[in-house]
């Protein structure tokens, strides 16, 4: 099996391809456009490069000083890939403005347009086989990588479209316009990932995967009722805790195997799971309250 630094090694050397197609396509025709689509190219490398970095230090065993491991490393990932997508955005932005100030002329865009397209479909490719293996093995840093790619596409194709409009209605300047919009429409993509990212570092809990346990412990009998379910999210691995109510005459055994049971089949529907499960009979729950009645 691949694995995931092995998958981003292939990205940034895809990156690098798909920025010298890119700069080819900048050369042939000056369009301003098609070098902002090159130099957000540059970007994406070094959201690649940092993909590998964070990949491979989450895939680090726990040490003395970080004993629930270095998954939170795909999560930092996450939050600069969106910080990256919001500046090539701003960028992209910038740039246009300036050539709307001092428009020109451009040349060969048929050429530099099938060039451009080329080094898309690339690009293209890259970002599918990132999202489906993020999706395979829960990635929030492959997640972010393949939709930095994709806010590329969409920022590529947005320059062919102005450009190809531009050379048949000879208004030159959709160029700087197509790329000021396409950069605006880009911004809303990072910032989904800086907020999904800082939910994550922040401990936001994790719906999702609430619904799976609620649905896995209704399916299960032996317990009376269950309570303070919480989950989180460290990278790949979900963590999730919560009280179980047995009945008071169950002896240890049985109640170890109820819960190895639950264990199992949590396992079985969430591989990358922590879980503890606090065990009590029905006439102690009210014991570990605090004033408030918040468990303790």
């Amino acid at each position: 099996m691949v694995k995931k630094s092995q998958i981003a090694m292939i990205v940034i050397i895809g990156g690098i391809v798909v920025f010298l197609i890119k700069f080819v396509a900048f050369l042939v025709s000056d369009s301003i456009a098609l070098l902002s689509d090159a130099l957000e190219s540059i970007i994406n490398i070094v959201a690649s490069l940092l993909l590998f970095i964070s990949l491979r230090i989450a895939e680090r065993p726990p040490d003395l000083d970080h004993e629930f491991g270095h998954r939170k490393a795909e999560n930092v990932s996450c939050l600069v890939e969106g910080l990256l997508i919001i500046m090539a955005a701003i960028f992209i932005m910038i740039a246009g403005i300036g050539r709307l100030i001092d428009p020109v002329n451009l040349t060969d865009v048929d050429l530099a347009m099938t060039v451009s397209l080329l080094a898309t479909s690339i690009n293209g490719a890259l970002a599918v086989m990132l999202f489906r293996e993020s999706k395979r093995i829960h990635s929030i840093a492959m997640e972010g990588d393949s939709k930095h790619l994709l806010s590329d596409v969409i920022s590529s194709v947005g320059v062919v479209i102005g450009l190809f409009i531009a050379t048949i209605t000879g208004y030159f300047i959709l160029d700087p316009l197509m790329a000021f919009f396409v950069g605006a429409g880009i911004i809303k993509m990072g910032y989904d990932l800086i907020t999904k990212a800082c939910g994550d570092l922040l401990d936001h809990n994790c719906p999702e995967c609430e619904d799976i346990v609620i649905r896995t412990l209704d399916s299960i009998n032996g317990h009376i009722e269950y309570h303070d379910l919480k989950t989180r999210k460290s990278g790949d691995m979900v963590y999730v805790m919560f009280h179980l109510c047995v009945d008071g005459n169950m002896s240890v055994y049985d109640s170890h195997e109820l819960t190895e049971r639950i264990e199992l089949r949590l396992k079985e529907r969430m591989p990358m799971i922590d879980l503890t499960i606090h065990v009590e009979t029905e006439n102690q729950r009210c014991v570990h309250k605090d004033e408030d009645g918040q468990s303790i």
